[in-house]
């Protein structure tokens, strides 16, 4: 009896806990969970001094949930968790640590340094001076480049945090106030919406106003007005700013063992404004397959989209 009561007490306890928390709900995303909560717990100096020490790292955040729109939630979170990195560090300070595990951190720190966090300090700094201005930001929405900004300020406030703590406790670590200074000036000059916008903006401008549509090599009305018809049944709502042949003939694939052709290809680019006032070129393929002793079965392939200023088109 005693086993079956045993047995249902713990089929009780897993549901409650089930319920409480929610199937695949992680508390390290929960602004409420504190990890530093029971670590200090322990009543033995050199217990205690070594758990600190294992855990004396820069603050954790959900650095892979900066990718996409929205994220606010998780830059409270990371200001959580630095609050209660800082908290952890205080009482700490204010209860008796073992000198020799402190002096064996202290010379570890000044001999190894601070090299990796410094590192990555400056990586992203550069991913945020580049901001918008990579390959696939041409079609990524700008809440989301925002967020991925975000994403690395917030970096620099959990790794200042960090040094600064450390400056305090381990002062020498190589590394250090370099670290400390690129972090300060990355949240200075990044530090709200409004910068950050500003300097995102600048970097896609710069390279929408390095794509322009090519020369046209020929004209040919019959051709454009294939492209022109296929153009108002995949664009609609979109209009034909202008358009430009890059191919003056027929290119022929030949069957290599026959000699026969296999299929002809002609390409233009073409520039487009949407709806939302945005412009675009576009680079769409055409091509004829040799069928029955001739081409016919015409196929349209976009070949490439990329975002432009409006005035290139002109």
């Amino acid at each position: 009896m005693k086993k079956i009561s045993l047995s249902f007490s713990m089929l009780l306890l897993t549901v409650t806990v089930t319920i409480a928390q929610p199937r695949g709900e992680s508390p390290k995303y929960n602004p409420d969970f504190n990890p530093y909560e029971k670590i200090l717990d322990d009543t033995a100096r050199g217990k205690r001094t070594a758990k600190f020490l294992k855990n004396f790292l820069p603050p954790e955040f959900a650095r892979d949930k900066f990718q996409s729109s929205p994220c606010n939630d998780f830059v409270v979170l990371s200001d959580t968790r630095i609050e209660q990195f800082k908290a952890f560090v205080k009482q700490f300070k204010s209860m008796p640590s073992d000198p020799k595990q402190m002096k064996m951190a202290e010379d570890n720190f000044k001999k190894n340094g601070v090299t990796k966090i410094k590192d990555e300090l400056i990586y992203q700094w550069e991913y945020l001076e580049k901001q918008g201005s990579y390959t696939g930001d041409a079609n990524e929405p700008i809440e989301n480049l925002l967020c991925k900004t975000k994403g690395s300020v917030q970096y620099f406030k959990s790794a200042l945090a960090y040094l600064e703590e450390l400056n305090k406790l381990f002062p020498g670590a190589p590394g250090a106030d370099e670290g400390i200074k690129i972090s300060q000036e990355g949240i200075a000059k990044y530090g709200n919406n409004k910068s950050m916008l500003a300097s995102i903006k600048e970097n896609k401008n710069a390279e929408l106003a390095n794509v322009y549509m090519p020369k046209a090599v020929t004209q040919n009305a019959e051709w454009e007005g294939w492209f022109k018809n296929w153009f108002l049944k995949e664009y609609s709502g979109y209009t034909l700013v202008r358009q430009a042949l890059y191919s003056a003939n027929w290119y022929v694939k030949k069957n290599e063992i026959s000699g026969l052709p296999e299929y002809r290809q002609i390409g233009t680019a073409i520039g487009i404004k949407g709806p939302d006032g945005k412009c675009w070129v576009i680079k769409v393929d055409l091509f004829q397959d040799y069928l029955g002793g001739k081409f016919d079965v015409s196929r349209f392939k976009l070949a490439e989209k990329k975002e432009t200023l409006c005035e290139n088109l002109k």
